[in-house]
């Protein structure tokens, strides 16, 4: 703060640095925070289906949000990586089982598109997921 040299006590200009201070570290403590809020899991609403079915083995899970985001087991995956992966999975386990979760809202082209590169790498068995009526 300076003080005019006229008047004792008398607050000519604001010292902003504390202000600054306090920000910045608001700053970094939501940009730390936000990291570790990632979004693990995609938000997918399941399309409704009166002969729902569960699935006894443990397949597999490819979500697909509406936005076209792909992951397996938390991981996100673009299109080359989910053949690979999907690749390295038959590899190992020939009867591997992919179920398809995808939003409700997505154009048949992309589920489409989607199952073609799920057959591209090697897999036999695709099933869809659906939310029982």
């Amino acid at each position: 703060m300076t003080v005019d040299s006229e008047d004792s006590g008398v607050v000519t200009g604001i010292n902003v640095t504390p202000l600054v201070d306090i920000t910045l570290v608001l700053l970094i403590i939501f940009m730390v925070t936000a990291h570790f809020v990632n979004d693990a899991a995609l938000k997918i609403q399941l399309p409704k289906a009166a002969a729902a079915e569960t699935v006894q083995d443990t397949p597999l899970t490819l979500s697909v949000a509406k936005d076209g985001k792909m992951q397996i087991a938390g991981q996100e995956l673009d299109r080359a990586a989910l053949v690979a992966r999907l690749a390295r999975a038959v590899a190992a386990n020939p009867g591997v089982r992919v179920v398809v979760a995808a939003d409700e809202s997505l154009v048949y082209r992309d589920i489409v598109v989607l199952l073609d590169a799920v057959k591209a790498a090697g897999v036999a068995r695709v099933a869809l997921s659906a939310e029982k009526k």
